[in-house]
């Protein structure tokens, strides 16, 4: 069922797309103070030209300029036109919007694979099925999370040129070393984890200086819900009703862990492991033993402290839910869509599936945006593996083999994590009581969307 063009963008305000809650490398707020060169007009004399939304400000806007001059460079029939279309407020693409309600969208943007169900509902997004088998694509060519995170009711509906593992786990070798722990050897296990921080956790007066591990510090309460409970063996979403279920009791298991371990430093607000005033991870400072992190954080570590001592391994697991290291490991990221009123749909699948789904586009846009990709024919995935920064993300991409819940609900799922979790970690509610308000909460917006849309 198609919408009216009315209806879709003011089912997109009700719903508030929390681009934010995607994963640790989120563009948010306005654009930067300098917009240079983050928008190009298509190459001159081609027999069509296309328009491509790029929110993304600084070195990554800049990436995408030259990653489109790159594949306009490898072929002379296809021009694209870059325009910046930066997200506002919670991290919403107005201007996509807008111009998808006007009649007037681009030919190709971004979307976040957890928002492909909502959007595909609505009807804005192209069905690229066919598209994709006439290319010889399948699942065999990407990730098994990347694949997932593609398709909705068994068609495909955008590809996933980035791939954001969720999370490599670091420990401090040195403040190991200092506490009596092996500097070589990481926990496997939730329960080690929990040991190792008996040696490093030091409460004071004024709160916990030094703590094993901040487990709710994971890119936000949401993100940390979703780690943690995969990491426990929990399930989000029921198969066979469709319907999220944050009551998992090994999803609960893991909100009250991670509760517990707020309680065990005096409580959450009385951490004081970092400067108020951040610069860097709050693990960079030295005062963490341990910490689920994202490449950007250890490069910006690295950049602060060169003699950063650490060691890298997959998300400790929790039997008997989970059965080895790097259950908890889950799939964010970005994909890029047709929008189902582009004008040229041909041209932007000529783009999208270069920059996606080759071994040559990919490695051009790792070269340029620096995103790792989700086709397992990238050249790119070699130099991840041999990058020693890289090497953890790259493990923790093929270990991983999950997604946040594909459902058109998920936007307000994760919001109500967010607010919920953090109210089971400042013990203002028990974890059980937290996660069934999100459930129903999350029912009832699975109702009003389903209702509006006439589903």
């Amino acid at each position: 069922m198609v919408v009216s063009r009315r209806a879709a963008l003011k089912t997109f305000a009700g719903a508030a797309g929390l681009a934010a809650l995607s994963g640790c490398r989120v563009v948010e707020g306005g654009p930067p103070a300098n917009t240079q060169g983050l928008s190009k007009k298509p190459a001159p004399g081609r027999r069509v030209n296309i328009t491509f939304y790029s929110l993304f400000g600084g070195v990554d806007g800049q990436g995408w300029v030259e990653l489109a001059r790159r594949f306009e460079s490898v072929q002379d029939e296809i021009g694209v036109e870059v325009v910046y279309a930066p997200p506002t407020g919670q991290g919403e693409q107005q201007k996509l919007l807008v111009s998808i309600a006007a009649g007037d969208p681009p030919d190709l943007a971004m979307v976040i694979p957890f928002q492909v169900p909502q959007w595909a509902e609505l009807g804005i997004m192209t069905d690229l099925t066919d598209l994709v088998r006439s290319a010889g694509l399948g699942e065999r060519d990407f990730l098994p999370a990347v694949w997932q995170g593609m398709r909705w009711r068994d068609r495909v509906w955008q590809l996933q040129w980035d791939v954001d593992p969720n999370f490599p786990f670091y420990w401090n070798k040195r403040l190991f070393r200092e506490c009596g722990l092996d500097p070589e050897r990481p926990p496997r296990t939730i329960s080690e984890v929990n040991e190792f921080s008996r040696h490093i956790t030091r409460v004071g007066r004024a709160g916990a200086d030094r703590a094993g591990l901040v487990p709710w510090q994971v890119a936000g309460f949401a993100n940390a819900a979703f780690t943690w409970g995969f990491a426990f063996g929990g399930d989000f979403v029921d198969p066979r009703t469709g319907q999220v279920t944050p009551d998992d009791e090994r999803v609960v298991a893991a909100v009250d862990w991670m509760a517990g371990y707020a309680r065990s430093l005096g409580g959450a607000e009385r951490l004081n492991v970092a400067p108020p005033t951040l610069q860097m991870n709050p693990f960079g400072y030295g005062h963490m033993g341990m910490a689920p992190l994202g490449p950007r954080s250890v490069t910006q570590i690295l950049e602060a402290r060169p003699d950063f001592e650490y060691g890298s391994t997959l998300l400790p697991y929790e039997p008997p839910g989970a059965s080895k290291p790097g259950a908890g490991t889950w799939i964010g990221g970005w994909g890029a869509f047709i929008p189902s009123e582009a004008r040229h749909p041909e041209a932007a699948w000529e783009f999208l599936r270069w920059f996606s789904a080759t071994p040559e586009g990919t490695l051009a846009e790792f070269e340029t945006v620096n995103y790792p990709p989700g086709y397992l024919g990238s050249p790119a995935m070699e130099q991840m593996r041999a990058d020693p920064i890289l090497r953890p993300s790259y493990d923790a991409m093929l270990a991983a083999t999950h997604i946040k819940p594909s459902l058109p609900e998920t936007n307000y799922f994760s919001q109500q994590l967010e607010i919920h979790v953090a109210r089971a970690v400042y013990g203002e509610v028990s974890a059980k009581e937290a996660l069934g308000v999100v459930k129903e909460n999350t029912r009832r917006e699975a109702e009003r969307f389903k209702n509006q849309m006439g589903l």
